[in-house]
Formats: C-alpha cells, sequence, structure tokens
C-alpha cells in the first residue's frame, strides 16, 4: 500500500494543495470519518500512521483514507488524486477524512477541531466543494460515522463562523461611560475607576454592536 505518512501544519497543507495535481478527475466531494480507535489520547502520530497501513493491509485493502487530522497535525495518507478505501460506494471522487478519537459522545475540540476545519475549508475553496457535498460515512453505511456527536447542522454552521474575526470595540474606557450616559444606561454618578462602571460596561456592551 503506498501511503506518504508525512505531518503537516494548517500552513503547510495550504501551502500543499495549491500546488497539489488532485488528476484528471478531481475529488468532488468529501466524507468524513472517526478513527474510534486509536482515541486522541492512544494517538502516537507516525507509530499510529504505520499501524493503521499494517491494518488496511490485513484486511486486504490497497489503500486507506486520505487524511488523519490529530492535535499534532494533518497527516498525509494515501494520495489525493487517487481513490482511496473507506466509504464504501462514496469512495469514488472523494477525499476520506478521518479525525483521530471517538465521536459518538463528544464532539471535536482544541486543536484537532482547529485542524479539521481548516483541512475541510481549504479543500472546499481548492476544488469548488460546496456544503452539500460535504458527506459523512454513515451516509453510505449504517455506522455511527463520524460519531453520533457530529452533525452537518453543527458542522456548517462552525465552518460558517471559521475565520472570522471578532467584533473590534474601538473606544477608550472614558468614551465607554460617557456613551452609556448618553444613551441612558448609566447613573451619572458612577465614577470611571469604579468597579461598578465596569459591571455596566460587561452588562450592556451589547449596545456597542448593536448601535455603533
Amino acid at each position: 500500500m503506498e501511503i506518504i505518512n508525512k505531518c503537516l501544519t494548517k500552513e503547510e497543507f495550504e501551502d500543499y494543495v495549491k500546488d497539489y495535481n488532485f488528476g484528471r478527475l478531481p475529488a468532488n466531494k468529501l466524507v468524513l470519518h472517526h478513527t474510534w480507535k486509536p482515541t486522541k489520547e492512544q494517538w502516537n502520530g507516525r507509530h499510529s500512521i504505520q499501524g493503521l497501513k499494517s491494518y488496511y493491509e490485513s484486511k486486504g485493502w490497497w489503500a486507506g483514507p486520505h487524511l488523519f487530522i490529530a492535535d499534532d497535525g494533518i497527516w498525509l495518507f494515501t494520495p489525493m488524486r487517487k481513490n482511496g478505501i473507506h466509504a464504501g460506494w462514496g469512495n469514488w471522487r472523494s477525499i476520506g477524512i478521518e479525525v483521530v478519537g471517538d465521536y459518538d459522545a463528544r464532539k471535536w475540540s482544541g486543536k484537532t477541531k482547529d485542524n479539521v476545519l481548516f483541512v475541510i475549508k481549504a479543500l472546499q475553496e481548492q476544488l469548488s466543494i460546496n456544503n452539500e457535498m460535504v458527506k459523512f460515512h454513515r451516509d453510505y453505511s449504517n455506522k455511527s460515522c463520524p460519531g453520533y456527536a457530529i452533525t452537518k447542522e453543527w458542522l456548517f454552521k462552525e465552518l460558517a463562523d471559521y475565520g472570522k474575526k471578532p467584533v473590534e470595540i474601538k473606544l477608550s474606557l472614558f468614551e465607554m461611560i460617557n456613551r452609556l450616559k448618553g444613551a441612558g444606561l448609566m447613573d451619572s454618578r458612577v465614577g470611571i475607576d469604579s468597579k461598578v462602571s465596569v459591571r455596566y460596561i460587561r452588562k450592556y456592551l451589547n449596545y456597542f454592536l448593536t448601535n455603533d
């Protein structure tokens, strides 16, 4: 079985897919999985990749999923220009993405979540894949994969929010208090150095987001 067995950062993966030759018939969908085992706690990078390769070979497979995503990075497995083996009849023209861990009872979190969302967005952009063509393994089988806790409604909201910059409030403490007073939201007796001021500012912060 030909595998790449290389771990990339998000930045390296972005550059990798920009220059990658996806072949004459590039993938037109993504299929998401979870490894179930190894779990996040059991994952051991290159050693785990080699173990998965041996496992797939013992099943008689000539290929496997294309990517494994964990806290430590984005692992390249089967070349993305080739059809892999990971989702039955969903193998054709798809990229199989394995998220390391068991997600039947919990959602992705931490670096793993960040890496997964980044990879999905990068591949969607590079291959012009819309959300409708982001599939789950359970779309093609009776498995829970990529985990019962992962729903498309949740995933697409996370993708929509991913990378958005937080709203920046460019007001000094003095300006914020004066505007609160002007809006009738604050007792004029409260001083700018008072702890009460901080509580008011936190309470009415949404006012600035909607009225600035």
